[in-house]
């Protein structure tokens, strides 16, 4: 939801990390320039390359889902339709990547849905605190009526075409000193994604939110500057921030949704058959991921206590309750109807 970069020098990548590739995004611009001014019907007859950019690194799941997603697409046009996938930001950051696939510039982005919220303000609904119990429940509430006419439906009015929900997994927190209870949050300096729905939680929390490049986390842990971050529990072992905040609390306090959403624009150029293969290698990416991320759950646990890393599991009522409080925040920003509807959604 972030996410996926290392400290200094790693060449791990993350939701929420900006590399500079400046080059890269030219020829990425010069090519979709090229491809916007061609004729409709030379377009048609040439085979087309779809460009979808991630700020996640090679090794996540959600690249390897991507690049099952560009394999399957390959097969199922012939060769027609194909994928290239540019993993660990080189097309830009990712609110430069959001822009782009808005605008039509860039095809398509794999990203967390909490970095739409910038350009669709409802998909914050989905950062509400303790909204769903499991992944399950996530999923029934995404593919579900609610979600695709509140939701999707506003992003393809927005410029942009949910293709999937593709990945959601939990939230806990990692702190410099044990956390075995809420109070003992009191004060500290959490590293949050700038998110109103982050921010608000922290603060009900006790603690200070602390917006901050994820990037920059590693050093700022190891340097005393913050006492802890939050994040799911394979990308807290794979940028090594277990290293630094030697203390887990599984609080599992909000879903990461990542998405598989492409430029409304280039999407509309697709005819109806490209439109069908997209979809359906789409679920075939997602699945792969789905399969990835449920071995590397399987095991995180374990790998983190192997780390020699002190797991808490504390009390959730008062996280709950304390979640539950930013809800009229929430109603005020995206509004009480639109957060009423995913309630009574979860609910069933």
């Amino acid at each position: 939801m972030p996410l996926h970069a290392g400290r200094p020098g790693s060449s791990l990548a993350t939701n929420e990390r900006s590399l500079d590739m400046t080059f890269p995004r030219r020829r990425l611009l010069l090519a979709s320039a090229a491809m916007l001014a061609a004729p409709p019907v030379a377009r048609a007859q040439e085979a087309r390359t779809l460009r979808i950019g991630s700020a996640l690194d090679q090794q996540h799941p959600i690249i390897i889902g991507a690049n099952r997603m560009a394999a399957r697409l390959e097969e199922l046009s012939g060769g027609r339709l194909k994928a290239a996938i540019f993993p660990s930001s080189q097309l830009g950051a990712q609110r430069e990547m959001w822009q782009n696939v808005q605008a039509g510039v860039l095809d398509g982005v794999i990203d967390a849905t909490a970095s739409m919220v910038n350009f669709v303000s409802q998909f914050g609904v989905l950062d509400l605190p303790y909204l769903v119990p499991d992944q399950a429940a996530a999923f029934r509430l995404l593919d579900g009526p609610v979600a695709q006419e509140e939701l999707v439906a506003r992003g393809t009015r927005s410029g942009f075409r949910v293709v999937n929900f593709w990945e959601v997994t939990f939230r806990n927190i990692y702190t410099r000193r044990p956390v075995n209870a809420m109070g003992d949050l009191a004060g500290m300096k959490i590293r949050v994604i700038p998110n109103p729905s982050f921010i608000a939680l922290f603060r009900a929390l006790g603690a200070a939110p602390t917006p901050m490049a994820f990037g920059e986390v590693y050093t700022a842990l190891q340097q005393g500057v913050i006492d802890g971050a939050e994040n799911d529990n394979v990308t807290y072992l794979s940028v090594r921030h277990a290293e630094v905040a030697r203390n887990l609390a599984i609080t599992n306090h909000m879903m990461l949704v990542n998405a598989f959403v492409m430029s409304e624009r280039q999407f509309g150029r697709l005819s109806a058959e490209q439109q069908g293969w997209v979809r359906q290698a789409s679920l075939t990416g997602r699945e792969a991921v789905t399969e990835e991320r449920g071995k590397r759950e399987a095991r995180a646990l374990a790998d983190i206590a192997a780390a020699g890393v002190t797991i808490t599991r504390p009390d959730l009522a008062p996280f709950v309750e304390a979640g539950r409080r930013t809800y009229a925040q929430s109603e005020e920003r995206l509004g009480k109807e639109l957060v009423a509807k995913f309630a009574a959604a979860v609910r069933g």
